[in-house]
């Protein structure tokens, strides 16, 4: 069976990403293809944040497109724009999960 991303997972982290992007500046044909290609590149970390989300086990104490599907597009897109690797995205979203989970404590 094929695992499909939460659809609101992936619109979350794309308006994140767009938003970085926004930020940055025109990145051009050369870099990553254009905007398509960073938003898509954005996207592909989606499968993360349902890894972390199921570690959560239902006890997510927020929103979690506002408030971890759409910052971790942000600032991983910015983390990319500024010549991040993608081994980052991880730690990046659980940066962003555990601030969420101390602003909720």
């Amino acid at each position: 069976m094929v695992e499909i991303a939460d659809p609101l997972d992936v619109a979350y982290v794309a308006i994140g990403a767009k938003q970085a992007l926004v930020e940055f500046g025109d990145i051009g044909r050369s870099r990553f293809e254009g905007e398509q290609g960073f938003i898509q590149v954005c996207i592909d970390q989606v499968g993360y944040l349902d890894q972390v989300w199921q570690e959560q086990a239902g006890q997510f104490p927020g929103v979690w497109c506002y408030e971890v599907a759409e910052p971790f597009g942000y600032a991983y897109g910015v983390h990319r724009l500024h010549g991040g690797k993608s081994t980052g995205a991880e730690q990046i979203l659980r940066d962003i999960v555990q601030a969420a989970i101390e602003r909720a404590g």
